[in-house]
């Protein structure tokens, strides 16, 4: 299931295979993007989830390279390194897959969506063992308060062996004169936490 400020948008029965509720995904989007296709599940996991908040980021008035990621999971790239470690692990059946080394590193997560969407801002991927609130919020407002970025994508992305989630979020400075809708909440450590941890 996807949801969107609380609200479901997307879903599909229970007990799919990633790869089935992902290309659904990609078409209910009306993506058009090959290289998609060709990416580890962990990056086609995050970029669509960013897909369904790009209207959030995608903004006229603010330039690619006001536009920052910061994204973690606990398992690293793990699930693709795995993948990876079967073609080299076998002598005589030995057959490294450079389409798969090129994954073996969560910070492509962040990479592909840059692409996609022209980031050119701040990204990095951290690994810890669960989603730490307290030092986010402290990267993502060093960015907007002191490093120029006007909009960070922030949050989890997790990936291994079918089980997956993701939970993203869009922080904006808002000015004082800004119309505020119920979808946007102050920016604090304990929403941030509750936000993408639930």
């Amino acid at each position: 299931m996807i949801f969107v400020n609380g609200k479901l948008v997307f879903s599909l029965k229970k007990n799919i295979q990633f790869s089935t509720f992902v290309k659904a995904a990609y078409r209910y989007n009306n993506m058009t993007y090959p290289k998609f296709f060709k990416m580890d599940n962990l990056s086609k996991l995050g970029l669509i989830t960013a897909e369904f908040l790009s209207d959030e980021f995608k903004t006229k008035n603010v330039l690619g390279e006001e536009i920052g990621i910061i994204l973690s999971n606990s398992t690293s790239s793990l699930d693709t390194d795995n993948n990876y470690q079967k073609t080299i692990s076998n002598n005589s059946d030995y057959f490294p897959s450079p389409s798969l080394f090129v994954y073996t590193l969560p910070n492509i997560v962040t990479g592909e969506i840059c692409i996609k969407h022209k980031i050119l801002g701040e990204s990095v991927f951290f690994v810890s063992k669960s989603f730490d609130a307290g030092y986010i919020h402290t990267l993502v407002s060093d960015l907007i308060l002191n490093q120029g970025i006007k909009i960070v994508l922030a949050g989890w992305v997790e990936y291994l062996d079918n089980e997956y989630v993701s939970s993203l979020c869009i922080v904006k400075n808002i000015s004082e004169k800004a119309e505020i809708t119920k979808e946007i909440i102050n920016f604090t450590i304990e929403n941030l936490k509750k936000i993408i941890t639930g």
